[in-house]
């Protein structure tokens, strides 16, 4: 039994709750591998025990070790290497891509695992090496997909409690991944596992590795973990989990101590490069305890022993920091420093640009922190893809194009000496192409911090500003972008007649950009500002009723309950809404939270933390809250939170 629901996230990472057969497991997180004999154990299970809340041993070495066979067989796996959580095993695929051929039968090795009480098995998958002929990794692919198949079989016939890994592969061929992600997923796994990556990043090869992250990622089910297998390295972390990836595993954290091997959240350093330093740049409890003369100079048993515990110290040190960037909304600047541990990983982090439109989707509209730029490479993040997308939502009638002073401090209206009018002002901006005027409050586009750029950076975006100005002139005309000119005569002798209330256009256009539609044209609105901050803070309809709140910390417009009916008088179906089977319909009306596996239809375009309308099949208006899951994710998690309720609709709203 799993079930898997995710608690908060970032870019494509999510911090969730993995329960398998009762026990949790918060992802992301590592599983340290374990050696099935205890006796050949290098860090104590103990330690093991207190950081760890998973584990990975290997099925086929106990298999072939009789006498470790004979107690797992009797006692089970957890009581061979004496750990009583999650014990995931591998099945010789490991001995496979070494050694070239193991002597057992891939449903042996299933009905070996299931035997000896494994919580997660894996099928006697190919591990492809990178760079074969495409023969045969289609030939090894085919085999795969072949066991994979049998061994869903074998599981459901005899109806074994095992879960089971279904491992990609795929070589690096990337048609070959995403077919493998494709037929895995229709067998349905419960952990989809990357295989046949561990050379590539021996290689310094992450521009591959995430090219086949992404592709896995792409046709692989959301509502299932994956798995990097293999991937021990701190210093990669960020970015897989960036691009979706929940566990790791891997021997690293021993192996590297073997060679004394010091790792950190940068990089890899020989212990000699240590000795003459009076202190180790760490504070982990071996860190603290020897000055790195004193660790140099034990005997190398015990040496081997405690820099494997620090290497295992870093390593799960490194995944609470992710969890940390995942909760404040600060997941891409931790990648952005990360890949600048090494050019390689530089040069993997930016094929991410490639993928922007599907990782988009993933990525939340607004955020606690403010978007810190840390070069060139934080123009493609999905922030800034999404607003330039954002910005044809807007209706434009007339539009002044301009430059500001980089002295001048955001939010721009409140520190320009602008005219306000019914003119659209576009502010030429080098990171977001254009910051429209009436809007310039909304997340991410005063909550930034942007260093003065060089001239090659502020030319990154002068093709998208040329491609838009020339959208704006067939959508609207050329003569109505004005220039200075234009724009004086304009407002001197047009808008002056012509009464505006600058508020109230303001918050239809930001509710144009948050909805793509004008849901207050043609309502007589009022909008109330802090009397402190003088900041924008309600929105009243004429008989003095809230529609909206507008948030603080980012100026996403918050309805009410009559600003919920308005939008969706306003907004037609299925836009915004997230559609509930009718046993809960009325649960939604009293106001509790919308679950997962009753979500029927949905939105295809939601992102995650929007604010969505909650109906029936019908289009009856039900309730209004925020999504935790988007358009996708909505229709394939079974568990779960779905929609945070914010109010429930009363009486009956039954559309037109």
């Amino acid at each position: 039994m799993m079930t898997f629901e995710i608690k908060h996230r970032d870019a494509m990472g999510r911090i969730g709750i993995l329960n398998i057969n009762g026990k949790k497991i918060e992802t992301p997180t590592i599983m340290p591998v374990v050696h099935p004999n205890p006796k050949k154990q290098t860090v104590p299970m103990d330690l093991i025990k207190k950081l760890a809340d998973v584990v990975i041993t290997n099925s086929y070495i106990t298999y072939k070790t009789p006498n470790l066979k004979e107690i797992a067989e009797k006692e089970g796996i957890h009581k061979l290497i004496g750990f009583d959580k999650v014990v995931v095993t591998d099945s010789g695929s490991f001995q496979l891509g070494v050694y070239g051929d193991i002597d057992i039968d891939p449903l042996e090795i299933i009905e070996f695992q299931e035997k000896i009480g494994v919580d997660v098995g894996t099928i006697l998958d190919i591990p492809t090496p990178p760079d074969v002929d495409r023969e045969k990794a289609e030939k090894d692919l085919e085999e795969t997909i072949n066991r994979a198949k049998r061994s869903m079989n074998l599981k459901e016939e005899k109806n074994f409690k095992l879960l089971l890994n279904g491992t990609i592969q795929g070589s690096t061929y990337l048609d070959l991944r995403q077919k493998s992600a494709r037929e895995m997923a229709k067998l349905n796994f419960d952990i989809y596992p990357i295989g046949a990556v561990v050379p590539l990043m021996e290689q310094y090869r992450y521009k591959d590795v995430v090219e086949i992250i992404i592709n896995s990622k792409m046709n692989l089910p959301t509502n299932k973990p994956v798995h990097l297998f293999g991937c021990g390295h701190p210093m990669f972390f960020a970015l897989a989990v960036a691009l979706g990836c929940d566990l790791f595993d891997s021997a690293a954290y021993a192996l590297y101590a073997k060679d004394d091997r010091y790792l950190t959240e940068r990089g890899t350093l020989h212990l000699s490069e240590l000795k003459d330093l009076k202190t180790f740049p760490c504070s982990c409890p071996v860190c603290s305890r020897y000055t790195p003369k004193e660790l140099a100079s034990l005997d190398k048993k015990d040496r081997e022993k405690l820099l494997a515990e620090h290497n295992l110290y870093i390593t799960f040190e490194e995944i609470s920091r992710i969890k940390h960037a995942i909760k404040e909304g600060s997941l891409w600047e931790l990648v952005e420093e990360r890949v600048r541990c090494h050019p390689k990983l530089l040069e993997g982090y930016r094929i991410v640009e490639k993928y922007l439109p599907y990782i988009e989707k993933f990525d939340p509209i607004s955020k606690k922190t403010a978007f810190f730029y840390s070069g060139i490479e934080s123009m493609f993040r999905p922030e800034v893809f999404r607003h330039k997308k954002r910005l044809k939502r807007i209706k434009y009638e007339k539009v002044y194009i301009t430059n500001v002073s980089n002295t001048i401090q955001k939010p721009y209206h409140e520190n320009l000496n602008v005219l306000e009018t019914d003119v659209d002002i576009l502010i030429k901006d080098p990171v977001f192409g254009f910051i429209p005027y009436y809007i310039d409050t909304v997340y991410p586009l005063s909550q930034n911090e942007v260093p003065e750029l060089y001239e090659y950076e502020k030319e990154v975006n002068k093709k998208f500003q040329n491609e838009f100005i020339q959208w704006l002139k067939r959508k609207i005309g050329e003569d109505n972008i004005l220039d200075i000119l234009t724009y004086n005569y304009y407002i001197n002798y047009f808008s002056k007649k012509r009464k505006i209330d600058p508020d109230s256009l303001r918050v239809r256009k930001m509710l144009q950009y948050q909805y793509g539609y004008d849901v207050l044209e043609d309502e007589d609105v009022k909008v109330v500002r802090s009397k402190n901050t003088g900041r924008l803070r309600q929105v009243l309809d004429k008989n003095g009723d809230l529609l909206f709140s507008i948030r603080s910390n980012d100026n996403i417009l918050i309805p009410s309950e009559k600003g919920a009916k308005l939008l969706w008088e306003r907004i037609p179906f299925p836009k915004y809404r997230v559609v509930v089977d009718r046993e809960v319909e009325n649960f939604a009306k009293e106001g509790r939270n919308v679950f997962a596996k009753f979500v029927i239809d949905c939105d295809e375009e939601l992102r995650p933390y929007e604010e969505v309308l909650v109906v029936n099949e019908d289009d009856e208006l039900l309730a209004y809250g925020t999504t935790l899951l988007n358009g996708i994710e909505l229709m394939e998690f079974n568990y779960g939170l779905a929609v945070k309720v914010r109010g429930g609709i009363g009486k009956d709203m039954k559309s037109d």
